[in-house]
């Protein structure tokens, strides 16, 4: 009988080990312990949430209960796949990927212990990290509950994987960088929007030979993409970096590189690559290159500090059977390099034996102090601050896709819907006879004329732009330079002349006022999510004494209310005997904050709401005085005259008809604008002068009358005059 159960357990390691061949230890790591276990799911505990799990598991002859989470955010809604067809054509699809299986814990009573685990295909599969122990779990095929776990253990005084940065590379690195202008491939999110977390949005390739390996299986190859970025976000978390996989491309066909032994000719070929091909289709931070080739001893190379750059922000890393433990960790450890991470010194220490940056391969799960300086120095690189977009999609560039791109006058879409179009065509160019298919400046596909308002002015600090008849662009949209006067305590910002009662106006209707300031210090005080100056660290942050008039707005005088966007909420509050009305925000989500002051807002004398802070108003360096433009006109965006009309730019010296070298060119008779004051007037006076015609037509006509009326009377008077006896 015990020659039975022992026969039938060398049988299931045998299939395991066939199974898992290809994932031999790396060099310099054996493994410890490789054992059959059967996770139990456990009945979920009072209060627990309905998506979080909790297993049973034994390790090495104990039974250990693991508590799961799920953890969502870091696979895009809509997953970029690129492959590309047999004529060499790049092609993109959208598989479904399940965003709810993924899982990250810990081991009870186990304090130091992280768990990172996807139940995506079936069964569990990822890593357990328990003290100084790693341990990797995945099912067993053909298996309905058997799953295989195994530990690594380093073998001492082995050599081990390295990485290919060695300070030769990290001279020559620094030596190219100087050479070339750091073009930044995002920049940082508008309105001063903050966040505690930063984001990495990386792309993944994937070469021809490791796609032959998985059976040209596209599905399987996300999916062991995403298990490495899910344990990379495992180890980033403390360091507040969140890893999002923003596309991966499959080399389906053939390597679109050269890639023989040299890894450091490989890298600068793949940055090369990405340079002039990815990111024309895949935006991205940082691109990693994972490749089906050894390097000898070295595991991976990418270039240091270049995260967000359009070039260079790119690794190589070699996956040749690796655990997922391990090439979680080569990635992990690239990546870090891209943030910006040296190889960590002798000083360098972590809570484990050996740190993640560490120029040899070591099987631990820390970074060290020294990594946390280096990432801290970068972590505020524009790009990193900005959230994935939930919801984006790429298309790809071709004739037909409705997007005008390099080479095209035109997109019409597909050959039945450009037959529809009168100006384009469905080979992306234009219909003979027709100049344009689109633009302000375009109509019927022709240029509208010179002097044709394309852009009207929307407020009192907006200035209008113009059709220059050669190009069916309007032009940039300019306004009256920040910090002029707009009106009594208050100056334009970017094209707006705010108030609090004016934005009061825009949430609650036309006859909402700001409210006390009363309202403003008692909600805006408080630090919540009715009141505050914005978030610190996640927190809210209350308003002192100087920002209270700059947190959130607060309004009096609401006599309906308004239908507000999903996820705002409308809270009223007393104060004293008047009613303070206001609205929340949730920052995790990405819509207009409307309850936000608005930049701009006069906060006291000179003064002005910047990023929930009241500053002088001297700080957005107003200096268009008016003899600049001879007090004939104002300063633009760009500090040029935008002169009045009956005088020409750039100076408003010679006679002209107003605008700026900015706008295009104003028509040549005074056309005013429908909201101007001006034209109101003029409207006035000519209404009174054709009342005035008219009234003088209808007297002449009655006094003619009149005057024949009296003429008769005397005549017929003279008359009887004449027959009367004397």
């Amino acid at each position: 009988m015990t020659n039975h159960h022992t026969w039938q357990l060398v049988l299931i390691l045998l299939n395991i080990l066939g199974e898992t061949a290809g994932q031999k230890p790396p060099q310099g790591f054996m493994y410890a312990s490789y054992e059959v276990t059967i996770p139990r799911k456990l009945v979920p505990r009072y209060g627990q949430e309905h998506h979080d799990v909790t297993y049973l598991l034994q390790i090495e002859g104990k039974g250990h209960v693991v508590h799961l989470k799920q953890n969502r955010g870091f696979v895009p809604k809509h997953l970029p796949v690129f492959t590309y067809s047999k004529e060499g054509d790049l092609q993109v699809d959208y598989p479904f990927i399940r965003d709810d299986c993924f899982y990250r814990g810990f081991v009870q009573d186990k304090p130091s212990s992280w768990v990172t685990l996807s139940t995506c295909s079936g069964g569990l599969r990822g890593l357990l990290h328990l003290e100084n122990d790693t341990y990797e779990i995945q099912p067993v095929q053909r298996s309905t509950s058997q799953h295989v776990m195994y530990r690594l253990e380093e073998i001492e005084g082995a050599a081990r994987m390295t990485c290919g940065l060695t300070e030769e590379e990290q001279r020559h690195q620094e030596t190219m960088i100087q050479k070339t202008e750091n073009i930044v491939a995002r920049g940082a999110p508008e309105g001063g929007w903050w966040t505690h977390t930063r984001y990495a949005e990386v792309a993944v390739v994937v070469d021809y030979e490791r796609y032959v390996r998985i059976d040209r299986n596209e599905t399987v190859a996300a999916m062991r993409v995403l298990d490495v970025i899910h344990v990379a976000n495992s180890l980033y978390e403390p360091l507040g970096v969140v890893v999002t996989l923003v596309g991966l491309e499959i080399w389906s066909e053939k390597n679109l590189i050269v890639i023989d032994n040299n890894i450091y000719t490989l890298l600068s070929n793949f940055n090369d690559w990405r340079t002039n091909t990815l990111n024309k289709h895949l935006e991205n931070d940082a691109a990693h290159l994972f490749v089906y080739k050894g390097f000898g001893r070295t595991r991976g190379l990418s270039y240091l500090g270049t995260i967000c750059w359009t070039d260079r922000a790119c690794g190589v890393e070699s996956y040749v059977g690796y655990s997922l433990s391990d090439f979680s960790n080569t990635f992990t450890h690239e990546l870090g390099h891209n943030l910006g991470m040296q190889h960590d010194s002798k000083y360098c220490t972590c809570e484990r034996h050996a740190c993640i940056m560490a120029a040899a391969q070591a099987n631990t799960d820390k970074f060290s102090n020294c990594s946390y300086q280096n990432y801290f120095e970068l972590r505020n690189t524009p790009c990193l601050l900005i959230p994935p977009e939930p919801d984006k999609m790429y298309k790809l560039k071709h004739c037909g896709n409705k997007v005008v791109e390099d080479g095209e006058q035109c997109d019409c879409g597909s050959p039945d819907q450009c037959k529809l179009d009168p100006c384009c065509q469905s080979n992306c160019m234009l219909r003979p006879g027709a100049t344009c298919a689109f633009g302000r400046c375009c109509a019927e596909c022709q240029y509208l004329p010179a002097h044709y308002v394309c852009r009207q002015e929307v407020s009192s600090c907006d200035l209008p732009e113009y059709c220059n008849g050669t190009s069916e662009w309007c032009p940039k949209d300019v306004y009256v330079q920040d910090g002029t006067p707009c009106s009594d305590g208050v100056y334009c910002y970017h094209g707006n002349c705010t108030t609090h009662s004016e934005q009061c106006k825009m949430i609650f209707g036309k006859k909402a006022t700001a409210a006390s300031k009363a309202c403003f210090s008692e909600l805006n005080g408080r630090g919540d999510r009715f009141g505050n100056c914005g978030l610190r660290h996640g927190i809210y942050k209350k308003c002192n004494a100087t920002n209270l008039l700059c947190g959130r707005i607060q309004c009096d005088n609401i006599d309906e209310l308004p239908s507000l966007e999903e996820h705002n909420t409308i809270i009223q509050t007393q104060s004293g005997d008047r009613q303070c009305w206001g609205t929340d925000y949730h920052s995790g989500i990405q819509i207009l904050d409307i309850g936000a002051v608005r930049d701009g807002t006069p906060c006291g004398t000179d003064m002005i709401c910047i990023n929930r802070q009241c500053k002088s108003v001297s700080l957005l360096n107003y200096d268009c005085h008016f003899k600049k433009c001879h007090y004939r006109g104002i300063c633009n965006t760009y500090k040029h005259c935008h002169c009045d009309y009956g005088w020409a730019p750039p100076d408003c010296l010679s006679e002209g008809y107003g605008g700026s070298i900015d706008s295009g060119p104003p028509p040549p008779q005074n056309i005013f604008s429908p909201n101007s004051s001006t034209a109101a007037i003029i409207g006035v006076i000519i209404f009174v002068f054709c009342v005035l015609v008219v009234l003088g037509i209808y007297f002449r006509k009655h006094l003619r009358e009149m005057f024949v009326r009296l003429r008769e009377r005397k005549h017929e008077q003279d008359i009887k005059k004449e027959e009367s006896p004397d």
